[in-house]
């Protein structure tokens, strides 16, 4: 299938200081499936709402698409401390839909630790279209303490991989690590199910918000149209 690709306006990169960015999108009016998704996933694209989209920069090429790949993975002495501190949250899936208590946990999220982000203030409009969008085949991770949700990942559900969407946290439970656990989560969903990979998003080497990702190991990039290893320096 021939798909029409269309190139974003440049505006102030949100991950490195001083640079423009702009996008690859591809065409809006294809309908979002799990086997487009995914095809456009293996070719370093991401999904964000109802939007399939890879960077594409005059003079750089830091953001690097990543996946896990799960067969080798193993937990480093870090990963086994988070998982266990968190011996005492429960997990499930549901749809991603809209509630009043998951806005509220957003909120909280992006005007205690991204307030100088692109999402700030927070819009129940912008929040709807980004993530409660039911395509079929994305859900919403759920981490709970006690009876209280404290974190939700949103990720798709491809035919070789999961791929993390998003994740938001109430950030009073910083000390539990919920990024890390909620990644480590959905490894083991992964692997349970018999995928190959779990994708990432964006590896940004210069970028703390980015590069966190180095941190599961092995690592794949695509680079110059190819999945490669990541050197772990």
């Amino acid at each position: 299938m021939e798909i029409k690709l269309y190139q974003s306006i440049d505006s102030p990169c949100n991950y490195l200081e001083g640079l423009e960015s702009s996008s690859l999108i591809v065409d809006p009016d294809l309908p979002i499936t799990q086997e487009l998704t995914t095809a456009m996933s293996q070719m370093g694209y991401r999904r964000s709402g109802n939007m399939l989209y890879k960077p594409q920069c005059d003079g750089c090429n830091a953001c690097q698409s990543s996946r896990i790949r799960l067969k080798d993975f193993k937990l480093s002495k870090s990963q086994k401390r988070i998982l266990n501190k968190a011996k005492h949250l429960t997990f499930s899936i549901r749809e991603a839909d809209f509630n009043e208590s998951d806005f509220s946990l957003y909120k909280k999220y992006i005007e205690l630790r991204h307030s100088d982000g692109d999402m700030y203030p927070p819009d129940r409009q912008q929040y709807e279209s980004f993530l409660c969008k039911n395509f079929g085949f994305n859900f919403f991770l759920e981490i709970k303490l006690e009876d209280q949700t404290i974190a939700i990942n949103q990720f798709d559900s491809l035919s070789d991989g999961l791929s993390a969407v998003y994740t938001f946290f109430d950030p009073d439970y910083d000390y539990l690590s919920l990024g890390v656990i909620s990644v480590l989560q959905l490894i083991s969903i992964s692997k349970q199910v018999g995928h190959p990979y779990l994708y990432l998003g964006y590896y940004i080497q210069n970028c703390s918000k980015m590069n966190y990702k180095s941190k599961y190991q092995p690592l794949e990039l695509f680079i110059n149209g190819n999945w490669k290893d990541f050197e772990l320096n």
